[in-house]
């Protein structure tokens, strides 16, 4: 089996809403968000009593891998054929004298076996949060964005960075274990497994914590910096954000990991490591 694994990139996704346009939309909700559908019915609270309490502007990280998968092989085939009549003895067919044979329910028919050469070629798009956790996080996929050519350094002012839990490893592994499949032949001409796509991407989230002050309630509304959704039950990150964000921690996938990962691909990785590291340069 053959894996081939393509450049690592970094992408930073253009907000398509600022800070002050969510907060002003937010400003407007606030009461219906904070307090709730119940809070709403049993009493309702001023726009005076919720105040805000802090505001937290963050870029959170997904990834988003390709994978193209193409397998040749060769099996073994019985064919069964049917013939016109029970009269029928047996048939010459590719220089083959075969012999017919009745079944329990009077259809007559002859045997053949043959060679099937197959080819499968299948394409998959995964995407996954910063924890691993495998969503549908496609509706972000065409929105402006652009690359970050210096990790270690990426930090726009006043936005938090949050790291990814998961890293590229774990990801890879989650896929490939979902993708690779065996299949059932006699002959295996060629296994070959392209990561096409290993992309993380940072996303803008904004959140915004209120305090209902008649009841001592506090709530963190998240408003999503790209699509607009508003998400009444978030939380701040500020003070769980841990670690440094590198390259090489994040794209952690080395041809000895992705050796254990696939069992006999390590020297392919390895080659093809070799060439995009020396692209690099």
């Amino acid at each position: 089996m053959d894996i081939f694994i393509a450049a690592e990139r970094a992408f930073h996704l253009i907000p398509q809403i600022t800070l002050e346009v969510a907060q002003d939309r937010l400003e407007q909700k606030k009461t219906s968000l904070v307090s709730g559908t119940m809070g709403a019915l049993l009493s309702r609270p001023k726009p005076e009593d919720i105040q805000l309490v802090s505001v937290e502007s963050r870029l959170e990280a997904f990834w988003q891998i390709s994978v193209f998968l193409r397998t040749s092989y060769e099996r073994t085939h019985t064919y069964t054929v049917p013939v016109s009549g029970g009269e029928i003895q047996h048939v010459t067919a590719l220089g083959q004298d075969l012999p017919v044979s009745v079944g329990a329910k009077g259809s007559a028919s002859f045997s053949l076996e043959g060679v099937e050469h197959c080819m499968e070629e299948r394409h998959h798009n995964f995407t996954f949060d910063g924890a691993g956790a495998k969503l549908d996080l496609s509706k972000y996929q065409d929105f402006a964005k652009t690359e970050i050519t210096d990790l270690e350094h990426f930090s726009p002012e006043g936005v938090l960075l949050v790291p990814p839990q998961a890293h590229a490893s774990t990801v890879v592994r989650t896929v490939l274990a979902e993708v690779i499949k065996p299949v059932q032949a006699q002959v295996i001409h060629e296994e070959r497994v392209n990561l096409e796509a290993l992309d993380i991407n940072f996303r803008p989230i904004y959140a915004l914590e209120y305090n209902w002050v008649t009841k001592n309630k506090r709530v963190v509304l998240e408003f999503d910096g790209l699509t607009g959704e508003i998400h009444s039950g978030g939380k701040k990150m500020g003070s769980q954000v841990r670690g440094m964000l590198t390259r090489d921690l994040i794209f952690d996938v080395t041809a000895d990991a992705a050796g254990m990962l696939v069992p006999g691909g390590s020297i392919a990785v390895k080659l093809v490591k070799a060439a995009i590291d020396r692209s690099k340069k």
